[in-house]
């Protein structure tokens, strides 16, 4: 088996020589080698050589950080506004294994807010679509989409083997079936909503006494009056940011900001605050 090391070259990097590997010779030596490219960039990693596209991730975290980011699994439930969201920026920091699942197709409204959504990829499937941009964004990694809705019949299989779970839908029955299972599964479930200017984001723990219902309480459907709202681009887009950097997290071995806590986002005025559940 070549080495690695042959296919890489050195930068300058903080001060000192750093072995690099850009894409295409990495995905060559996974052919060549028969290993998937995820295995590969892991590979790389453990033998000291940091994929190219990973380098501006140092020194804001370390090489372990990286591996652990790299062999991690994360099922993501939706793929629109926060979906969207999350699944571009874990591929981009270089999770291995992302699956997700939603069940609609891509339409005009979702212009607006949701990042696979263009179009030319209008009446497809988001799961589709989110697999594909996936690929284009980093083909080191593997992406499982799932086309349907997520129940009470499919949840546990779809978590079978994951590490996290994330909330990115806009219906409270799925978001509690989604916990209780993670629950289940004995996996951490982050949790996040958006409408309008505000937004909100949550993370529980398998071993926590708390759970959505000290959020929501016995409520199971949203007001007509938050339906109402709309969801402006950029709330998205701040709620998923924060809902990855809570991911990214946990899976590189790091402390959840937001056990136990609600944080509160009002974009129009600016303010963000953290309350105790």
């Amino acid at each position: 088996m070549m080495q690695l090391i042959d296919h890489a070259c050195s930068v300058d990097f903080q001060g000192r020589p750093q072995p690099v590997i850009e894409d295409a010779p990495l995905l060559e030596w996974a052919r060549a080698n028969g290993v998937s490219p995820s295995a590969a960039q892991l590979e790389a990693l453990r033998s000291g050589v940091i994929p190219l596209r990973y380098l501006k991730n140092f020194q804001a975290i370390d090489l372990a950080r990286q591996i652990r980011l790299c062999s991690g699994k994360v099922f993501i439930c939706g793929c629109g506004g926060l979906g969207g969201v999350l699944i571009n920026l874990l591929a981009r920091i270089g999770v291995g294994y992302l699956r997700f699942a939603d069940g609609d197709v891509f339409a005009p409204s979702n212009l607006n807010r949701q990042w696979f959504c263009d179009v030319q990829h209008l009446s497809m499937p988001k799961a589709q679509v989110a697999a594909e941009g996936v690929q284009a964004i980093n083909p080191l990694i593997e992406a499982e989409p799932f086309i349907g809705l997520v129940s009470e019949e499919n949840v546990d299989e779809l978590l079978e083997g994951m590490d996290l779970a994330l909330d990115a839908l806009d219906n409270l029955q799925g978001r509690f079936v989604l916990a209780q299972a993670a629950r289940r599964r004995g996996i951490p479930f982050i949790h996040a909503a958006v409408a309008g200017w505000w937004g909100q984001l949550s993370t529980f723990l398998p071993e926590s006494s708390l759970d959505l219902q000290n959020i929501y309480g016995n409520k199971r459907s949203r007001d007509a009056a938050e339906d109402a709202m709309g969801v402006l681009g950029p709330t998205a887009a701040v709620i998923g940011s924060m809902e990855a950097m809570e991911a990214i997290r946990i899976l590189s071995g790091g402390k959840p900001a937001y056990a136990d806590q609600l944080l509160y986002y009002d974009g129009e005025t600016g303010r963000l605050e953290i309350l105790p559940l």
